[in-house]
């Protein structure tokens, strides 16, 4: 995905942090205009600061917990004009600043690790109530129990977060059980079955659009599990899988690389013709053959013989599409292998 979308969301999520305070602030002040330094305002504030720099991992947020004591501070003097305590604040940012740091950089561990979360927790809540202090001076028990309850608030949290975090990393497994095959890595024939249900009717209200299927083949590949083994033709297998999909996958295009059985796969290009696809196709295949696959100290040289066709407005249904790619790769083979056959007309890449 483009670099831009990043940045834009995460200054986006900055921007909800911040407007998240200045609506928390507003609320309190409408509520008590007397009182900026609550306990329920202090614990509200410090929750999300904290919280968002578990969840979104940006730069925007990490500034944003640099910056929001010096905003709350300068704020306080213009109130107070009470510089007394200054040097304090300064002593108290340094260790919220080296505990946002830590955090930023072993969130997994300190997720994982009970005792580390509290211990960082009550840091994080210290430096605060102290900064806080500098400029408004409460009493050392209000200190504490802000504190103590800035903890609890945190454990309960964690409790959640990390629940649904083990949640969504079952529902990952899943998916990968379920839409990947386990060998290659790549989808898998029921993903196949589910992506291209409905294929040529959303073509059709979109003829404009393109949209080729691609089947190849590798080949001789009985020759690599009689004469190495067939762990051997599992790294063959491996190996191209994911040298397609890595030459494949490139930003704002839309291309699928599904393992159709064996040593089969189909690659899916939507808005590219079949034009387009051979030169792609040929030059993955000529980078196969020139990086061979190291196993036990042999070196393996692959190839693949290649289907290609467009969806045709005469395609009357999927299986008609697919059967004609499937005979393309078939002709590919019968004309000696290592072939690309485009629409019917069958060439050696070397001729291409």
């Amino acid at each position: 995905m483009d670099v831009r979308y990043f940045k834009w969301l995460h200054l986006f999520e900055g921007a909800l942090v911040v407007g998240s305070i200045a609506l928390l602030r507003a609320e309190f002040i409408a509520r008590d205009p007397g009182n900026v330094v609550s306990w329920g305002y202090i614990i509200a504030q410090l929750t999300i600061l904290l919280l968002n720099l578990y969840t979104m991992h940006n730069l925007a947020i990490t500034v944003i917990n640099l910056v929001t004591p010096w905003a709350f501070y300068g704020e306080a003097m213009v109130a107070t004009k009470d510089w007394s305590y200054v040097a304090l604040f300064i002593g108290m940012w340094v260790v919220l600043a080296a505990t946002i740091i830590y955090i930023n950089h072993h969130r997994e561990n300190v997720l994982m690790s009970e005792w580390r979360y509290i211990l960082l927790q009550a840091t994080y809540g210290l430096a605060w109530c102290f900064m806080i202090w500098s400029a408004y001076h409460y009493n050392l028990l209000y200190i504490i129990n802000v504190l103590v309850l800035f903890v609890v608030y945190m454990l309960v949290i964690r409790f959640f977060v990390t629940r649904i975090d083990r949640v969504i990393e079952h529902f990952v497994l899943l998916n990968q059980e379920v839409n990947y095959d386990e060998l290659t890595g790549v989808l898998n024939r029921a993903k196949f079955d589910a992506t291209t249900l409905g294929v040529v009717g959303i073509h059709r209200q979109n003829p404009e659009v393109p949209i080729t299927m691609a089947m190849f083949d590798i080949d001789h590949f009985k020759l690599f599990n009689d004469r190495y083994g067939h762990l051997a033709g599992d790294h063959v297998l491996k190996y191209v899988a994911q040298h397609f999909y890595q030459a494949l996958n490139q930003p704002n295009k839309q291309r699928q690389l599904f393992r159709y059985g064996g040593e089969e796969f189909v690659v899916i290009f939507r808005g590219e013709s079949a034009a387009e696809v051979q030169p792609v196709l040929t030059l993955v295949r000529n980078s196969l053959q020139q990086n061979p696959l190291h196993y036990s100290g042999k070196s393996l040289t692959v190839t693949v013989s290649i289907g290609i066709s467009a969806l045709a407005p005469t395609d009357v249904d999927f299986d008609t599409w697919f059967k004609r790619v499937d005979h393309y790769l078939y002709l590919s083979k019968e004309a000696g292998r290592d072939r690309i056959t485009v629409e019917g007309t069958t060439q050696p890449f070397d001729k291409i």
